[in-house]
């Protein structure tokens, strides 16, 4: 099973644009030898170029053998196959476990405008898990959108575990499922609006 890692392409070129734009901003106000605003906005712009690289850079999804990596803002995933139970896209692609429900901020559903833009071919040979009553299907399973690639991936190899039995004769061992906190992350975000909201204050 050849591992399989999605992330959005316009996810590291927003949190680049965001970047660039702070640099700039902090080039300008040097330019101008505005020294007193450089100290209070550097720590605003700092959190903007974090925050957009928490937002937009780090969520990714990793499908492998042994089970799923979904990491998003501020946690981390590892979803073992015998714990997925349900694979669903309605506001945003999400696997649904016997205790959990893991959304994946890489792959979020579309909008109106996207949904009406879906064309048949998009939703045909999805796997049969993707399908409800009557045949129908979710905008957010078209493969044409971000998460309906990664939930056509996903139900391939699941329904292909499934048939050939072994998510059956699993053992599911709760602890194999496993959740991590990005503290760091949490940590930078907080301590750098905290500076970003006194510089503003003083």
């Amino acid at each position: 099973m050849p591992i399989f890692t999605f992330r959005p392409v316009f996810g590291p070129v927003l949190a680049g644009v965001v970047a660039v734009l702070c640099v700039a901003a902090c080039v300008g106000l040097v330019l101008a030898d505005d020294i007193e605003n450089l100290v209070r906005t550097v720590p605003l712009l700092l959190f903007f170029s974090a925050a957009a690289g928490a937002l937009f850079w780090q969520p990714h999804i990793v499908i492998e053998e042994a089970g799923i990596t979904v990491v998003n803002v501020f946690r981390t995933y590892f979803v073992p196959w015998p714990h997925v139970e349900r694979i669903d896209t309605r506001y945003t692609l999400t696997l649904f476990t016997a205790k959990r429900r893991i959304p994946v901020w890489a792959a979020p559903s579309p909008g109106i405008r996207g949904a009406i833009a879906i064309e048949r071919s998009d939703v045909r040979n999805l796997g049969d898990s993707a399908y409800g009553a009557g045949q129908s299907v979710r905008p957010g399973d078209s493969v044409g959108t971000a998460s309906g690639q990664v939930a056509f991936v996903l139900r391939q190899r699941w329904e292909a575990l499934r048939d050939a039995g072994a998510l059956d004769s699993a053992v599911v061992d709760p602890d194999a499922l496993r959740v991590s906190t990005h503290r760091v992350t949490i940590a930078v975000l907080a301590g750098l609006l905290a500076a970003a909201m006194l510089g503003l204050v003083l």
